[in-house]
């Protein structure tokens, strides 16, 4: 009864803040940082809010914690201190996010192809037709690796070239740019109908330009293609690499574009300052706005990607080792991912079986690489990273603390975790006895590295100590 008093005494004054937050932020940033936070507690002058996860935690006590105290000052009428803590109520309610319209108000986010030539109603500005109908925020699977990501690219869709502008989008292949990028121009078409939207490949872009320089008319055309757009996504910038009319062209239709106020999106295999191969001006260009990464999906996250795909595609998997042996074995990216377990469940129904682990196995024991067949070994993990920091192995499973040890250890167990079937207290009996907890705190802040503080020198370190360890198998 007391924490229901406690929360029935905090919700009126949270909603009140909120009230002023609201007046004070643009929309997509009181949805994803305020809308869904709960009041904790108060504790004298101390009022502690929860929020839905580490990003939101950690970006609101950086950016908002002196406008927050301000909101809930002016309603208790004396200075407040506030907390942003981790709260499971407020996770819960970002997991309901993609929910935020009413089934009965929200209309279809799939391209309208049903009628390609009438014309469309004054005010409205027909949706792009090259839009795989799949790729929408609703089937994004969000986790560790692409938060960050997937809460710019939900801003850009709710308020266009607002509080991001321009965003540059940055990952390996299969990770999620693409479906990124279209899930911004489905969504903006849903919420915006009187925008124009217009999504691209680099390829796309530099054969319009090649069509367009023969004369003076099909450039204008090309122009008024390009610059006429209120939201401009191009995807794969890296391949501009060579085309030097073509990069001349592209950065005056991104100034063109950024002057006028609209919003563009690119994305690339490399951060801006890695693509070498392009203008000096064109990569100060794409850095000048929000550059976000896309990790690797961890091995929770990718077992809650084949889960919802088997939603999606309605397939029958009672077995619920036969998606965390898919997961546990391609880990390369998230198309890889789709593509095992297509040819499972193709597999199963070839030979009208139920889906299991046997089925699993037989299925991709042709098409998964001979690493994949081998179980990684914690003992192989433990012998790169040992390498890799100059140590020794027994270090690793021993007592030194020194953060040259210390360090080593935690991403070896992250690995374990990552790379191998054992479970937490397992890994832990590995490295000399630990505590489950031990390794759970190891695993945690790896992927803190990894995806808030977007440690790049860390993830291509994990990334070669996890070629060079399947590769020995």
């Amino acid at each position: 009864m007391e924490a229901r008093s406690i929360d029935e005494q905090l919700t009126p004054i949270w909603d009140e803040a909120k009230a002023h937050l609201r007046d004070r932020v643009n929309d997509p940033t009181f949805r994803v940082f305020f809308e869904r936070a709960v009041p904790v507690s108060i504790d004298g002058t101390t009022f502690t809010l929860g929020v839905a996860s580490d990003f939101v935690r950690d970006w609101s006590e950086k950016r908002f914690g002196a406008l927050v105290a301000e909101a809930l000052g002016a309603v208790l009428s004396t200075p407040v201190d506030v907390l942003f803590v981790v709260d499971s109520r407020a996770e819960a309610a970002a997991q309901e996010a993609p929910a935020e319209v009413a089934p009965a108000q929200q209309p279809s986010v799939q391209p309208r192809r049903s009628q390609p030539e009438a014309e469309a109603p004054a005010g409205v500005v027909r949706p792009p037709t090259n839009l795989n109908p799949r790729y929408t925020f609703e089937r994004f699977v969000v986790g560790p690796h692409n938060e960050y990501a997937s809460a710019v690219a939900r801003s850009v869709a709710e308020a266009p070239a607002t509080a991001h502008n321009p965003v540059f989008i940055y990952a390996g292949t299969g990770l999620g740019k693409t479906h990124l990028m279209q899930a911004i121009a489905h969504e903006t078409v849903t919420r915006h109908p009187s925008l124009k939207v217009k999504y691209v490949t680099c390829e796309q872009f530099t054969d319009d330009f090649i069509s367009g320089v023969s004369e003076k008319s099909r450039v204008d055309g090309f122009k008024r293609k390009y610059r006429t757009n209120d939201i401009l996504l191009i995807d794969d910038v890296q391949f501009l690499a060579g085309k030097e009319g073509t990069q001349v062209e592209f950065f005056h239709t991104f100034n063109f574009l950024y002057e006028a106020g609209k919003q563009t999106v690119i994305t690339s295999d490399r951060p801006p300052r890695e693509l070498e191969e392009l203008e000096e001006r064109l990569r100060s260009r794409f850095g000048q706005g929000v550059v976000v990464d896309i990790g690797r999906p961890n091995l929770e996250t990718r077992i809650a990607i084949l889960r919802k795909q088997v939603k999606w595609d309605g397939l029958v998997i009672r077995d619920a080792e036969v998606l965390e042996y898919i997961a546990s074995r391609v880990t390369t990216n998230i198309r890889e991912l789709y593509g095992a377990l297509t040819r499972v469940a193709g597999f199963a129904s070839v030979h009208n079986t139920d889906v299991s682990l046997d089925v699993a196995r037989e299925a991709l024991k042709d098409i998964l690489p001979r690493a994949y067949a081998m179980p990684v070994s914690v003992e192989t993990i433990m012998a790169e990273v040992a390498s890799q920091f100059g140590v020794h192995v027994n270090d690793l499973r021993g007592d030194k603390r020194s953060q040259d040890i210390a360090y080593p250890r935690q991403i070896a167990m992250y690995l374990a975790r990552d790379l191998t079937d054992l479970s937490l207290p397992q890994i832990g009996e590995r490295f000399g006895g630990r505590h489950h907890t031990t390794v759970i705190y190891a695993v945690q802040k790896i992927e803190r590295q990894l995806t808030d503080e977007h440690d790049r020198q860390l993830h291509e370190l994990i990334q070669t100590i996890t070629t060079r360890v399947k590769a020995v198998r």
